[in-house]
């Protein structure tokens, strides 16, 4: 099923739009920063997972989108169980790497918006790509 490049951008990010409300909580506790390094990380290791599948020949689907907001909860998950009351950097290396990432990446926030803005544009493009080639009959 081929899609337009603005029908494929919105079946990605439509299912995580269901993360406005985590962002209203972190809000409440100051934590933006924190929402968008859990959030940022669990899309581009998403959208890294969905590009390998693109590539080894994963058909493609309106329901992409649910992988990353899957994984945007799961990378937001030390700061749900901080507000039940768990030391949240006990949990921040389980869930995706968060300790390293805060601390070994230079600018984490910067580096892990810029590489999602590269993931989408390379995912749109290469399922559109695939989408092109498979309709032309290649080999």
């Amino acid at each position: 099923m081929k899609h337009e490049p603005s029908i494929q951008l919105v079946f990605l990010m439509l299912p995580s739009a269901v993360l406005t409300a985590l962002l209203a909580l972190e809000l409440s506790f100051g934590a933006t920063r924190h929402f968008f390094l859990h959030t940022l990380t669990g899309w581009d290791v998403a959208l890294l997972g969905l590009l390998a599948a693109t590539y080894f020949g994963r058909p493609q689907s309106r329901w992409d989108g649910l992988a990353l907001l899957a994984l945007a909860l799961w990378a937001q998950m030390p700061d749900l169980l901080y507000i039940q009351g768990y030391y949240h950097r006990d949990w921040m290396d389980v869930f995706l790497f968060h300790i390293a990432l805060d601390e070994i990446i230079a600018l984490s926030l910067p580096t892990l918006a810029v590489l999602w803005a590269v993931l989408m544009v390379a995912y749109v493009r290469f399922r559109l790509g695939g989408a092109s080639s498979a309709g032309a009959g290649s080999n």
